[in-house]
């Protein structure tokens, strides 16, 4: 047995040994593909490393060819790392450039002992067979494909420190160019380029130090650009090199040259472009708005003469010039250089609609601030000074509630606002007395001081006026004034020392509360205004139009009853309505639904006869019960007259012959089998299960219903429930009337 035992162990362990040997000769993957428990890390779409834990090791495959190179520079403390060519091992501790001599599949192991963080940068695969000659300007030659970043805001990114272009994906993604020096010398890269085109270039990947310098051709020239790449020596992983920007005026090709002093340096080069941004369509809000690009860029944006604009340029230093549109004609402004630290505020021209923008460097990100300066939240700068007479505008001037609460107002220095004026409308009538009060406060009162004009409305002279300055911890003015438009001046004791700076230079403002209250006097005298004759004449025939109007629903009421009383003297003419509307049926010359329309105008008419007329019309009840004080009737109506499926159709009239009910209701029971149940009743009445309600019947009142009940019970009572005087009371008619009959007829 234990023989068996150890054969079937032996066998289970060559079993799983053939499955080792299986796994191990299987194809390997072709795409790059990475493994490991790690967690790695990225940038911009691009690992760039990965934390150790001292125990797993890190792998990448990829595919590659005869050939064909890889790069790649390590960084950290205690790793090291494997690099498999398609069979061939190289140990890496630092940095390598070599090349595949097969076909096959490379395959990267790295291993720390310890916890750390590893970096690296890997070029998977260079193929690349760059001149190493500068053609002529006619010479035709490959040129590389660039993409367009039309959207700067996507490709930078300033809450990475920098103005960068950001380029996404793994080195061999189209914002990379990569290449190998196999011998110390020059390689050129030949690139497409459009007029007002900027190109972007960085080095960020070196094995060993390098130059990138940039020539730019036409069909008949050459340039050479003045801006140089210098890399002294290769880059650690986690580096990059100087950023470069170049800008080009006109169409043609680029040749990027790339000089290298050691042999088989490795690199890898970010390449990004950019078109000019400028923009002639008006940004109506520019309330947080950026203004990106490259060389130059231009906005038109939206503002108002109580708008500031704060432009506060990100990591570096640009040129601004602003242009105003002001009663539809461009002003154009001077060119300005503004630092990132103070930002640049600029106030606008009275009846400013618009201002331009243009930015001037080789790359700018420019935050907009907007800000509103208007005197108490008007949206209007108040004037300095009162309008000049009665016929003037003061559209301008911005108006002060005579009763308010606190309000502000700001004095903008920046554009030598020293005064404010504020029109006062008094409402009142001739000869009215009104006082006003008005008190101000502000962190810096004693610079402040209050006056109250009172305008004569004709001549527009200043009748009388107060005039305030700080005393007693506060100012305050008041003033007696007539009815009409009169002025509140708020200034600045000392105007010209708070002044000394040029229009427009950024200054402190200095803000202010105003509060006031009001109170009549004297009211005056009412005015008599002697009606128009126009008036009068329109007035006398609007009552008239409008009366006729009123009597409209009178009239309709009264053409209702006289079709009413018609119908009901037609119908006293007849007898045995009922069976005739049977007859209609039978014949076909009426449908069941005009003849329950007909029997619902019927019973409204036939309410308006007396009891015997009713029923000698209708003909012979079903059932018939008189008391003292009640008369009811019952009559079986043709099924096919039912709304309902299924349901049994009854018409019940009622005659009040003495007293008053109210809270009646009419009640079909079931003595036997299951409960009825109303399913419609005509004219319209609140139902519930078995009992229909009619609510309030006077001494004399007639009503004729039809109802159309449901159930399976064969017969059915009829009772009337209420209060009759104040008193509960109950009429039930003491025969049954059989439902089957009718079903069986």
């Amino acid at each position: 047995m234990d023989g068996n035992m150890a054969k079937r162990r032996m066998g289970a362990g060559v079993l799983m040994a053939c499955l080792l040997c299986l796994l191990s000769l299987a194809p390997l993957p072709v795409t790059s593909a990475e493994s490991g428990t790690e967690d790695l890390l990225y940038i911009d779409g691009r690992v760039i490393g990965y934390t150790s834990n001292g125990v797993d090791n890190h792998s990448r495959q990829w595919s590659i060819e005869e050939g064909q190179w890889t790069s790649l520079v390590l960084e950290c403390q205690h790793c090291s790392a494997e690099l498999d060519l398609a069979g061939v091992v190289h140990q890496v501790t630092s940095q390598i450039t070599v090349q595949s001599n097969a076909n096959g599949t490379a395959t990267l192991n790295m291993y720390s002992p310890l916890s750390e963080t590893v970096r690296y940068s890997l070029i998977e695969t260079i193929e690349e067979s760059f001149p190493s000659v500068r053609p002529a300007p006619l010479e035709e030659r490959e040129q590389r494909v660039l993409e367009y970043c039309f959207n700067a805001t996507e490709c930078i990114q300033p809450s990475k420190g920098h103005l960068d272009g950001i380029p996404s994906g793994e080195y061999s993604s189209q914002h990379f160019v990569t290449g190998v020096h196999e011998q110390v010398g020059t390689e050129y890269v030949a690139f497409s380029i459009a007029g007002g085109d900027t190109l972007e270039l960085q080095v960020m990947h070196a094995t060993d130090g390098m130059t990138v310098s940039v020539y730019y051709q036409n069909s008949s020239a050459e340039t050479h650009h003045e801006l140089t790449l210098v890399l002294a020596q290769g880059l650690n992983a986690s580096e990059s090199g100087e950023n470069g920007l170049w800008y080009f005026d006109e169409s043609g090709r680029v040749l990027v040259k790339i000089e290298a002093s050691v042999a088989n340096t490795g690199w890898a080069i970010k390449t990004m472009r950019y078109s000019d941004n400028s923009s002639v369509q008006l940004i109506e809000n520019p309330h947080n708005l950026n203004l990106v690009g490259h060389h130059s860029t231009t906005a038109t944006l939206a503002m108002n003469e109580t708008q500031k604009f704060t432009f506060q340029p990100l990591y570096f230093d640009t040129s601004i010039r602003t242009d105003q549109l002001v009663g539809g004609t461009w002003i154009l402004g001077s060119e300005l250089n503004i630092t990132t630290d103070p930002a640049y505020v600029f106030y606008p021209y009275p009846n400013i609609s618009a201002v331009r923008v243009h930015l001037l460097s080789p790359v700018h990100y420019v935050t907009v601030q907007v800000e509103d300066f208007s005197d108490l939240g008007s949206g209007l700068e108040a004037p300095s000074v009162r309008p000049l007479s009665r016929l003037s505008d003061n559209s301008s001037w911005p108006s002060m509630s005579l009763d308010s609460g606190t309000i502000e107002g700001e004095m903008t220095l920046s554009i030598h606002d020293t005064a404010d004026v504020y029109k006062l409308e008094v409402d009142g009538w001739v000869e009215s007395e009104h006082l006003v009060r008005f008190t101000l406060e502000s962190m810096n009162i004693e610079q402040f001081e209050l006056e109250i004009w009172s305008m004569d409305q004709e001549t527009w002279e200043v009748i009388d006026s107060r005039r305030s300055t700080f005393s007693n911890g506060k100012i305050q003015a008041f003033l007696e004034v007539g009815p009409g438009t009169h002025f509140l001046r708020v200034a600045l004791v000392d105007a010209t020392n708070s002044t000394p700076h040029p229009w427009g230079e950024e200054s402190p403002s200095l803000t202010y509360l105003l509060s006031s209250s009001y109170s009549i006097i004297d009211e005056g005298e009412e005015p008599y205004f002697p009606p128009d004759e126009n008036a009068e004449k329109w007035g006398v025939r609007a009552r008239f139009f409008l009366g006729s109007l009123f009597l409209l629903p009178v009239l309709y009421f009264g053409l209702l009853q006289y079709r009413n009383l018609k119908t009901a003297r037609e119908f006293s003419m007849k007898s045995e309505q009922l069976a005739w509307f049977k007859s209609l049926l039978d014949s076909g010359e009426t449908t069941p639904k005009q003849s329950r329309a007909n029997l619902a105008r019927a019973l409204q008419a036939v309410a308006l006869l007396s009891w015997d007329e009713a029923n000698s019309a209708w003909g012979k009840p079903d059932l018939d019960y008189r008391t003292d004080t009640v008369a009811m009737a019952v009559w079986k109506l043709d099924e096919r007259i039912a709304k309902s499926e299924g349901a049994i159709p009854l018409m019940v009239g009622i005659h009040i012959v003495e007293g008053h009910w109210d809270l009646a209701a009419l009640r079909f029971d079931a003595p036997v089998g299951q409960a009825w149940n109303v399913e419609l009743v005509e004219p319209r009445f609140l139902t519930r299960g078995e009992e229909v309600f009619l609510d309030t019947m006077a001494n004399g009142n007639r009503i004729f219903i039809m109802a159309e009940i449901n159930g399976t019970a064969s017969v059915v009572d009829i009772e009337l429930n209420g209060r009759m005087d104040g008193e509960p009371s109950a009429v039930r008619i003491p025969s049954t009337l059989h439902i089957q009959s009718l079903e069986e007829e």
